[in-house]
């Protein structure tokens, strides 16, 4: 009699099915006991895929050690007598590249390096079972993410379909891997509001052999899972600095949602909460920890806990594909004819006189005997404004567009709080192609940050950036985000609450002016606060928006 009560014992998972009965139950395993894995994508959760994708030619390298402990539980009724397998830790080898705008490819290498078994337990009901080993390989994982939707494009929501196939080359017989492909299709959904990113995924994980031990039946499930991440300022060394929380659930499609059948069929469901970081360059680090929700056993451990090394690579964005980034290309929108004479200025050689050699032929060129940028129409910019001299009023001293280059009169506020924006009467700069404030704009936004401070009803303040039409939307869109970005976490910075915060980038989809000239580009560069809420007046009366 001790078989039905070996199987009433072990609170593993999932029972024999119809079909199944040729299956020996002891011997079959192909049971991967932690189903939830890490992703190996960009711009993602950590164990759920984002909506949004990076730049053409990103790339992002992984070494990630996860350590588990308690995921597979033997029970006496509700008594707990012991954990199957009271530890493993796993190295995770991951990488992704950015093929094209709207196309991601990842992989995943597991390693089992270390696992501890207590199947003694089974032999003292007089079951011996061969034990699993203590290393091995995992199931390899494959994935490819493409971009179906883009906030920019469409304001609601960011979407992505995933696809991820697990291939069933790892060590079955130790469960750590399953024991046929496993494909899981799923959509990734994403949504920003502020410097909170909100993650969602939603799927299918499909086994073509479904994995069996004692009661323990995997089979076809659903897959669901929620989450956020937070961005936070930088500090010191600390840059791109992020807070990650996150549901993760598996349900089995046999018996989805119930808990009819739980000592049979269960759910894996899992919290997990992170922090991220660049701390060198390109290097960073990622730390988590995580913990199975309800009882023990398959996809719900005692305790997760993870630790990962990154090297993330985004390359400037270049439009022309020359292999030469905007912010160096004298000519961004042509490709470099790479012919051996001046290679390195990004522009085609063409053979029409160019007297200053700055790359802008003379008939194109605003100003033929100066040196200047093809930006500038061929002018030099003395004062840094971005404004080029040969329209700007002041050419010696820095200025808005609005006047034309000329520094406000000194009577006159930079910083006035309005109705429905906070209007500046100077522009933010930035260094040229970058989203780095240039250090003249700083007293600007302290002036900024002081009228918040001083109004603490105003806002939310929405920053919005724009730009000029020089380089492709995309680029566009994504340089006007980080700008706006790097003002809000400057403000972050200078005491403002995050909760008071948006920032969004709109790229040159709103120009104030024409983009045919220099003086009407410099004014599209801009910088904007508007008030999303009504604010207090001194009287405490709304103000109508």
């Amino acid at each position: 009699m001790r078989t039905p009560r070996l199987i009433s014992l072990l609170a593993l998972t999932l029972a024999s099915l119809a079909g199944a009965q040729s299956v020996d139950p002891f011997t079959a395993r192909g049971i991967d006991l932690v189903p939830t894995k890490y992703t190996p994508a960009m711009e993602s959760g950590l164990a759920l895929e984002g909506g949004e994708l990076q730049l053409t030619r990103s790339y992002l390298l992984q070494a990630l050690l996860d350590f588990n402990v308690g995921i597979l539980v033997a029970k006496n009724g509700s008594q707990r007598i012991g954990d199957l397998l009271p530890f493993r830790a796993d190295l995770h080898i991951l990488g992704a590249y950015q093929l094209h705008p709207r196309v991601e490819v990842s992989a995943d290498l597991p390693i089992t390096i270390g696992q501890v078994n207590n199947f003694q337990i089974l032999a003292d009901q007089g079951f011996p079972v061969k034990a699993p080993n203590a290393a091995g390989l995992g199931a390899p994982r494959l994935m490819g993410r493409v971009q179906i939707l883009k906030q920019s494009e469409f304001p609601i929501v960011g979407l992505a379909g995933v696809l991820e196939v697990r291939i069933p080359i790892g060590d079955t017989s130790s469960f750590l891997s399953d024991r046929g492909f496993v494909f899981a299709p799923r959509l990734a959904i994403e949504r920003s509001i502020g410097p909170v990113r909100l993650l969602a995924n939603v799927g299918w994980r499909l086994r073509t052999a479904p994995g069996r031990f004692i009661n323990l039946y995997v089979g076809q499930e659903f897959t669901l899972g929620g989450g956020a991440i937070v961005e936070l300022p930088s500090f010191g060394r600390f840059q791109n600095n992020q807070l990650l929380g996150e549901l993760n659930l598996a349900t089995p499609a046999e018996a989805p949602f119930t808990f009819t059948e739980a000592e049979a069929l269960k759910s894996p469901f899992e919290l997990l909460i992170g922090a991220r970081t660049q701390f060198a360059g390109k290097w960073g680090a990622q730390l988590s920890i995580g913990k199975g929700l309800g009882d023990n056993g398959y996809g719900r451990e005692t305790i997760r806990f993870s630790l990962a090394l990154t090297y993330q690579h985004v390359p400037d964005p270049d439009d022309d594909g020359d292999g030469i980034p905007n912010r160096i290309d004298g000519c961004p929108d042509q490709p470099e004819d790479k012919d051996g004479i001046d290679d390195g200025d990004g522009c085609p050689d063409e053979r029409e006189p160019d007297r200053d050699n700055d790359g802008v032929p003379d008939k194109l060129d605003a100003c033929p005997d100066v040196l200047g940028l093809q930006e500038f129409d061929g002018c030099p910019d003395k004062d840094g404004d971005q404004i080029p001299d040969h329209v700007d009023k002041c050419p010696g001293q820095a200025g808005p567009p609005d006047l034309q280059g000329c520094p406000p009169p000194e009577e006159e506020e930079e910083v006035v709080l309005e109705s429905e924006r906070i209007r500046i009467n100077n522009q933010i700069l930035f260094e040229f192609g970058s989203d780095r404030i240039d250090p003249r704009s700083f007293k600007l936004l302290d002036e900024v940050a002081a009228v918040l401070t001083k109004n603490p009803d105003a806002g939310p303040v929405m920053i919005e950036g724009h730009t000029d039409n020089v380089g492709s939307r995309e680029a566009n869109i994504s340089l006007s985000r980080r700008r706006a970005k790097a003002v809000e976490n400057y403000l972050i910075t200078k005491g403002i609450a995050t909760r008071r915060l948006r920032s969004e980038g709109y790229g040159f989809d709103k120009p104030l002016s024409t983009n045919d000239t220099p003086l009407g580009r410099a004014k599209n560069r801009r910088t904007e606060f508007k008030l999303l809420d009504e604010i207090e007046t001194k009287k405490n009366e709304p103000v109508t928006k």
